[in-house]
């Protein structure tokens, strides 16, 4: 996988899955009242979670594919598909025996989703739980098809041997209950050890996708406007099938060893942030080549750092602490007890941010309103801090003793969930937009 520092936006190609989904669903009802009822319950937008297309052979539209950005490859099981390199946008393959549209939608778990909406499956290809299950619902002009990846990204239905079955019960198991206590740079080592042994027993694409499914499971138990969106994800039976990124906070001292511990899984760099001297923050995007896992990982970054590779340089402790680093030491990091700072997802922006502030989980102002992006924080969820940290800090000179006694008596922000739409294709993040709510949601600015 290729990666870059600039993504652009991709508008022409965007508007040709536009139309191509209108036309579908205007011939099939089913699909207009899955739209209608995705944005209604949950203010998810359908066509984020669409994968890709099966359209039938048509040489003139393979022609004009090239002019919108996309490029064509081969799988390793020989499948041919087309997919655009710099845009979130769903792929396409063409099939000479098909005669209308197929659409195939990400879902987390087929029989969940056919139960949510009452479909009766007119078949299954793939063993639930294996790398790759697709159903099959033929509708009046074309073809739905909810599919589950899983830690792949080909088109071939998967298998599951009563061995392979028993050894991921086990990396769940082990994950789900991995030690996040202590220190840490042994919360890491310990972590990095658990993945060497999943990547043993069920290869390395699958352990990312493990992984992050007990992330975002312990990330529930902390953030309360997460769990209700997942119940009303769940009535639609697609989980977090629109998940867009995962953010982790590091202290500096922990970062290098948190990258390795992702580039282990497979993970690679993508853009980098800083926004300029006076952010004092940094993150590295990663991403998976398999798995569509995107992490955003943050840490305290000094003015004169501004240039350096910072994921891959270990980073000197500093004494003092810009809004990351306070985060991590009021709460430990995301990849310790703290867990995940927050999980984005695709959504229509209105909707989703109307439907949170009506049922008790009020949004913040957008930190990003850009014609390719809308980004907005749930508010924080409260989290007690323990006092031994808040005097440790106090001790230190990171903040006055009255801001102690406040976050001790009244705790301090602990994560969100964040509301994201995206259009044109666009990929990226804004900057600027992310350095301001980094600087807003600062813990001693909530005093």
């Amino acid at each position: 996988m290729e990666t870059q520092e600039v993504w652009l936006r991709a508008p022409q190609s965007a508007e040709f899955f536009e139309r191509l989904f209108r036309e579908f669903a205007t011939q099939n009802p089913l699909i207009e009242r899955l739209e209608a009822r995705f944005l209604d319950v949950a203010g998810v937008r359908i066509q984020s979670l669409v994968d890709h297309w099966i359209l039938t052979e048509d040489p003139e539209l393979r022609a004009q594919l090239p002019k919108l950005g996309f490029v064509e490859a081969t799988l390793p099981e020989g499948d041919k598909v087309w997919q655009h390199p710099g845009a979130r946008l769903p792929h396409l393959r063409f099939k000479q025996k098909r005669v209308t549209p197929c659409l195939a939608l990400l879902v987390e778990n087929a029989s969940d989703f056919s139960t949510a909406h009452n479909l009766n499956l007119h078949a299954c290809h793939g063993d639930e739980e294996s790398t790759y299950q697709c159903a099959h619902l033929t509708l009046e002009s074309g073809e739905l098809m909810p599919i589950v990846r899983n830690g792949y990204n080909g088109y071939a239905p998967g298998t599951l041997s009563n061995e392979e079955k028993e050894a991921l019960i086990v990396v769940r198991e082990r994950l789900a209950n991995r030690n996040r206590s202590g220190e840490e740079s042994l919360v890491i080592a310990q972590a990095h050890q658990l993945i060497e042994e999943a990547i043993a027993l069920v290869g390395r694409d699958r352990t990312a996708d493990e992984f992050f499914l007990a992330e975002r499971n312990y990330y529930l138990t902390r953030n309360s406007a997460a769990r209700w969106q997942l119940a009303q994800q769940n009535r639609l039976g697609i989980s977090w099938a629109n998940q867009d990124h995962h953010t982790y906070r590091s202290s500096r001292a922990s970062f290098h060893s948190l990258i390795h511990l992702f580039n282990a899984m497979g993970f690679i760099a993508r853009e980098r942030f800083y926004a300029g001297i006076e952010a004092g923050w940094g993150a590295q995007v990663m991403e998976h080549p398999t798995s569509r896992v995107v992490i955003f990982a943050d840490v305290d970054i000094a003015p004169e750092e501004l240039d350096i590779d910072f994921a891959n340089t270990y980073l000197p402790e500093r004494e003092a602490l810009g809004t990351i680093g306070l985060w991590c030491a009021l709460h430990t990091s995301s990849i310790a007890e703290a867990g995940m700072h927050h999980l984005e997802c695709e959504y229509n922006f209105e909707r989703a941010n109307a439907l949170l502030n009506a049922n008790g989980h009020p949004v913040m102002p957008p930190f990003t309103d850009l014609p390719m992006l809308k980004q907005a924080f749930t508010v924080a969820e409260t989290w007690k801090v323990a006092p031994e940290r808040a005097k440790m800090l106090v001790m230190n000179g990171a903040i006055t003793p009255e801001q102690a006694q406040k976050f001790i008596l009244q705790g301090a922000a602990g994560s969100h969930l964040e509301i994201l739409q995206r259009w044109e294709g666009f990929k990226g993040f804004n900057k600027t937009g992310v350095s301001a709510i980094i600087r807003d949601t600062d813990a001693r600015k909530q005093q």
